[in-house]
């Protein structure tokens, strides 16, 4: 793969982002990364608009061959409107990253995805 396109593909993962709006809850994810190539430290940014429901924060990446997760417990109103995860050491492939808001009656009020690859 030429520096060129390396480069292209750098910019592509680092702005990866998606908002979607599943019920009632905006959320937001990006993703970025200090290297292209395996392992990869992914610095996943997800975004919450804040609202008194929300209570539990679920992100993931998944590939055909590898699946990381983690949960962030929120605060309703008080919780911060910014959430930085870090997954290290991340293998070669083509992941779906989720974000997933879950309100205080166990439901998704809220979800984004973003594709990222680690070559």
């Amino acid at each position: 793969m030429g520096l060129s396109k390396l480069l292209m593909l750098s910019a592509a993962i680092c702005l990866n982002q998606a908002w979607v709006n599943a019920g009632e809850q905006l959320v937001k994810v990006r993703v970025g990364s200090h290297s292209l190539f395996a392992p990869a430290d992914l610095l996943i940014y997800v975004t919450v608009e804040k609202n008194s429901e929300n209570r539990l924060l679920r992100v993931s990446a998944e590939s055909d061959e590898f699946f990381r997760s983690s949960e962030v417990q929120l605060e309703g109103e008080e919780s911060a409107r910014i959430v930085i995860l870090h997954f290290r050491d991340m293998p070669s492939g083509s992941y779906d990253v989720k974000a997933d808001v879950v309100g205080s009656n166990g439901r998704r009020r809220g979800a984004a995805r973003c594709p990222v690859t680690v070559l």
